[in-house]
């Protein structure tokens, strides 16, 4: 499938003007513009992202009633347990509410379900565990329970005070929960409604700290250890891909920060293991690709309480233990990934009507439920559709999905719900458990469904481009600007930019260990820059050097022996027309 481009549209006055009175480059200002930052007080404020623009957790629905109950519950010596999904999101929110409580003196433990056998979301006998075993009086979810109708009303009758916090998609009913905290369920209001899991757990932390203070500020101790908790809600915003708009840019920037000035032993340990330990800067590509990566490892092949305890421990030792568990969790899960999607794309191939198709809607007895989030990911970037990946297991089947740019996934699945056991998540991913029987009429109503309900513009795979340049303004100092707009993420994306004419100097030089990556030399007027296309090796084949190239590509930095110099991450290329 080949890829349109679309040029942002841009008022070259606007950009004059932003770029004069908020001091910075032209560039920089269309890229500004192009994200609704329209001012110069506006931009500054973007570009600066303080600290103090982060909003009071008294604003977020529930939060003060549900603070003031764990609070006077801790000071009882009451037993309270933090009941979190096991993905990053669940695992770093999990970690911030009991690290922020144990920090606090109170009585708290944890408790994450295990992917395959229990499922998403919480169950009843994990409840029954939690109230007969763990003698818990207060159980407090992370990331999880906003669909827990049945849960809600069991956790009454075991005797558990139940506080609901979680930022997905609420369905019909709300749970009969002593409180709930969450951005939008209860009604609009948060002026940011697109938090994580841990980012709703976090103001939860910043509010029960507050409790312990002197009601409007935290003590010395717990404020140092919100700052340093950022660390975690930033890996969880990025693992969970939310918008990096507003507060939660605001949390990444941060977190990202107080990770590179101190981080725990945990997550140097984590760094140690994926090669990122010393790097110059810590980036979201870094958090989406290394780091986030071995934190849901553990969740997806074995237990994700193990992650919590890396993540929560001080004990050097036994955070590279744990890493190195999960460093090798991550390679076991990188191989059956790698066999689940060859047999998907098989599958696919052999159903035929590729391009007619709505949705891809895949199953097989004996894929591991723990993989199939990550290759229905896969399904949907490479045929441009929404993609459902279902693992067959005896009687039921657990699935998970994945949507394309615009089109809300939510909505489709609660459209065709009919036969599910149960299904959850947003309007990018979810999840969903289905008896065997009915997969394939599930599979065929939900392709016909996204059939009638697909545009042409949610068919086409775009391309958006910022700015069109010329590769001699790409300056060091240029491109340290457009740097300083990270984190990017969803709603700020990487700026792309694209140039014509640049003349290939030499043959494209294949590199990485499985030869399919390409590094060029481009040339045009007096510059010359270097790219890297990353899974590029196979297009780049057959051209000859002197061609003529069109080119996108987002600008970097490269560092190399304490050079540096700018680089093109190549997006995409096209050959013009004449050479």
């Amino acid at each position: 499938m080949t890829t349109r481009w679309r040029l942002k549209p841009f008022d070259a006055g606007l950009v004059q003007a932003l770029s004069r009175e908020a001091g910075v480059s032209p560039l920089v200002a269309q890229i500004l513009l192009n994200r609704g930052v329209n001012d110069a007080t506006t931009a500054r404020a973007f570009l600066d992202a303080k600290l103090n623009q982060l909003h009071d957790p008294e604003l977020l629905p529930g939060v003060a009633e549900a603070a003031d109950r764990i609070v006077r519950a801790a000071r009882a010596g009451k037993k309270i347990v933090i009941y979190g999904d096991y993905d990053v999101d669940g695992v770093c929110g999990t970690s911030v509410l009991w690290a922020c409580l144990k920090l606090a003196g109170a009585d708290v433990g944890y408790y994450i379900p295990h992917r395959v056998d229990e499922g998403y979301g919480v169950n009843p006998e994990a409840l029954r565990k939690i109230a007969e075993e763990m003698k818990a009086d207060l159980v407090v979810t992370v990331d999880c329970g906003i669909s827990a109708v049945a849960e809600a009303k069991l956790a009454r009758d075991l005797g558990l005070e139940f506080i609901i916090t979680d930022h997905h998609t609420a369905g019909d009913a709300l749970p009969d929960a002593d409180v709930i905290v969450h951005p939008v369920a209860l009604g609009p209001g948060y002026p940011c409604p697109d938090l994580c899991g841990a980012g709703v757990a976090f103001k939860l932390a910043w509010q029960i700290c507050k409790g312990f203070g002197d009601g409007k500020k935290a003590s010395p101790h717990l404020r140092d250890y919100l700052l340093r908790a950022l660390g975690l809600v930033a890996l969880a915003t990025v693992a969970d891909v939310v918008p990096l708009v507003g507060e939660n840019r605001l949390l990444v920037k941060h977190g990202l920060a107080a990770i590179e000035r101190n981080p725990s032993e945990g997550l140097k340990a984590l760094m140690e293991v994926a090669g990122c330990l010393g790097k110059r800067k810590l980036t979201t590509g870094t958090v989406g690709f290394a780091l986030a990566p071995r934190i849901n490892a553990a969740g997806r092949l074995q237990r994700a309480m193990q992650a919590v305890e890396m993540l929560t421990t001080g004990d050097t030792v036994l955070a590279r233990e744990i890493a190195a568990d999960l460093d090798r969790y991550n390679s076991e899960r990188q191989e059956i990934e790698q066999t689940i999607v060859g047999e998907a794309h098989a599958m696919i191939r052999a159903a035929g009507t590729i391009g007619e198709r709505g949705a891809h809607v895949v199953g097989r007895e004996g894929w591991h439920a723990g993989v199939i989030g990550i290759v229905a990911s896969r399904i949907a970037e490479t045929y441009h559709r929404p993609a459902i990946v279902v693992g067959l297991s005896g009687d039921h089947g657990q699935g998970s999905a994945r949507s394309i740019a615009g089109f809300n996934l939510y909505a489709a699945l609660k459209a065709c719900s009919s036969g599910l056991t149960s299904f959850g998540g947003h309007a990018a991913a979810a999840g969903l458990r289905i008896p065997s029987g009915l997969f394939a009429e599930f599979a065929a109503r939900f392709d016909a469904h996204c059939r009638e309900n697909l545009t042409a513009e949610h068919k086409e795979r775009v391309l958006h481009v910022d700015a069109e340049v010329q590769l001699g303004q790409l300056s060091l100092r240029v491109v340290e600007e457009i740097e300083s707009l990270e984190p990017y993420g969803i709603g700020n994306p990487r700026p792309v930019l694209i140039t014509s004419r640049a003349r290939l100097l030499g043959a494209p030089k294949i590199v990485g260990e499985r030869q399919n990556h390409v590094q060029l030399r481009l040339a045009q007027g007096d510059a010359v820059v270097k790219g890297i296309g990353w899974n590029m090796a196979e297009k780049c084949k057959g051209i000859a050097p002197g061609a003529s190239l069109s080119v996108a590509f987002c600008p970097s930095i490269n560092e190399w022996n304490g050079r540096r110099d700018v680089q093109l991450e190549i997006k995409d290329f096209q050959l013009d027309d004449a050479q």
